[in-house]
């Protein structure tokens, strides 16, 4: 029964317990080595070979009651496939059977394939004040995943954001206008890598418009169209809601105008002739209180025929004055021309204090008749604090 021994004359091979579920995680000119250690307790040391065994760690084990997870990052200049080759080993030197596993290091070579994500457009948007990135899109499979943007905001204070590959846009909160944009975009280069690769940074300028226009509309104004809101429901001629309307403005069917129904749509309208009387000192407003600022109101989808005095105005004051008196007494005012298509209007206007205003619309229609009139027609208005940059 001990004729074995005839073959093993050095005595019996002894072996220790090898490491398992060994998983090699590719990184910077490095990888990291994960496993568990076997229930064998004789086991002192683990052993990590590779470059053909010419290279190698050691990893001295201390022994809990439970099972151990080994984990060691291992610095390789070398970029590429790696085969790596481990032992355990007990205090008497025996070793386990060979663990043969194989990773990937990557590098300078793999870092210089990487290339910014390229920006579409970046701009300040003079009518939001919103400051914006578009970007264009990557291949997936260069490992992309994101890119950072540092800016200043309007503190000087840095910031930083992160943009994931899925987002084509991104909003920079408080930016400081006409400042500089840096951003480099960031890499895995395969599902196991636990290092982040960057490309190069980018600078790029943003030009900062010559003014920003913040929409405060909903803030100051009331039943502001597209469309308008009457104060009942009406076929054709109606009140604004909101809105102070003279008695001259409302010459049709008894004590309606200044709303018409054009296509169902509800819209502001000032008309005189074909059989409605004259419109004289003619008000639509409202009576508001703003603060110091410089302001645009706008009339959007404008309409009109020649004839008449027709203005955009604001007002000190709950009233209006008379129109012949406008040029001397609003505090802001400008003709209405006439257009065959719909248009835009502005008044700007600048408040050094807050100021009780009347703001809207003032005409006189005289001399219309069963063939011939006057009209203006208005789908909406809007408010704006402009600041100059």
């Amino acid at each position: 029964m001990d004729d074995y021994k005839k073959y093993v004359s050095d005595g019996e091979i002894t072996y220790t317990g090898k490491l398992d579920s060994v998983k090699v995680l590719s990184g910077n000119n490095r990888v990291f080595v994960r496993g568990l250690l076997s229930a064998d307790p004789k086991i002192v040391e683990c052993r990590i070979f590779w470059n053909n065994m010419a290279d190698s760690t050691s990893i001295p084990i201390t022994r809990s009651s439970t099972v151990d997870t080994l984990k060691k990052s291992i610095a390789i200049a070398n970029e590429g496939v790696q085969n790596f080759v481990i032992y355990t080993y007990d205090a008497a030197g025996n070793r386990s059977i060979p663990v043969n596993v194989a990773g990937r290091t990557y590098g300078a070579r793999y870092q210089a394939t990487l290339v910014n994500r390229d920006i579409s457009e970046a701009r300040t948007d003079e009518t939001t004040g919103i400051t914006s990135v578009n970007f264009l899109g990557m291949d997936r499979l260069t490992g992309v995943f994101a890119t950072d943007i540092t800016y200043t905001k309007q503190n000087n204070q840095s910031v930083k954001i992160r943009v994931p590959i899925d987002s084509s846009r991104v909003a920079l909160a408080n930016f400081k206008y006409g400042s500089t944009i840096s951003y480099k975009t960031l890499f895995l280069p395969d599902t196991v890598s636990i290092d982040t690769f960057y490309s190069a940074v980018t600078t790029r300028q943003i030009v900062a418009p010559a003014f920003i226009k913040i929409n405060v509309t909903n803030t100051y104004l009331k039943n502001t169209g597209s469309p308008f809101t009457p104060v009942a429901t009406v076929s054709r001629w109606g009140v604004l809601t909101d809105w102070t309307t003279s008695a001259s403005v409302k010459n049709a069917s008894g004590s309606n105008g200044g709303l018409e129904m054009r296509s169902g749509v509800a819209t502001m309208s000032l008309e005189a002739g074909w059989g409605l009387p004259d419109i004289t000192n003619g008000f639509i407003y409202q009576t508001i209180t703003l603060p110091a600022a410089t302001y645009s109101f706008e009339a959007n989808g404008l309409e009109q025929n020649a004839g008449g005095t027709r203005y955009i105005v604001v007002a000190p004051g709950t009233t209006m004055p008379n129109v012949v008196n406008i040029p001397s007494a609003a505090l802001a005012f400008a003709p209405l021309a006439a257009t065959t298509a719909t248009t835009q209007t502005k008044l700007e206007f600048t408040l050094t204090q807050p100021t009780q205003v009347s703001i809207g619309f003032a005409a006189n229609m005289t001399g219309g008749s069963g063939s011939a009139g006057f009209y203006t027609k208005i789908k909406s208005v809007r408010l704006y604090t402009i600041q100059y940059l």
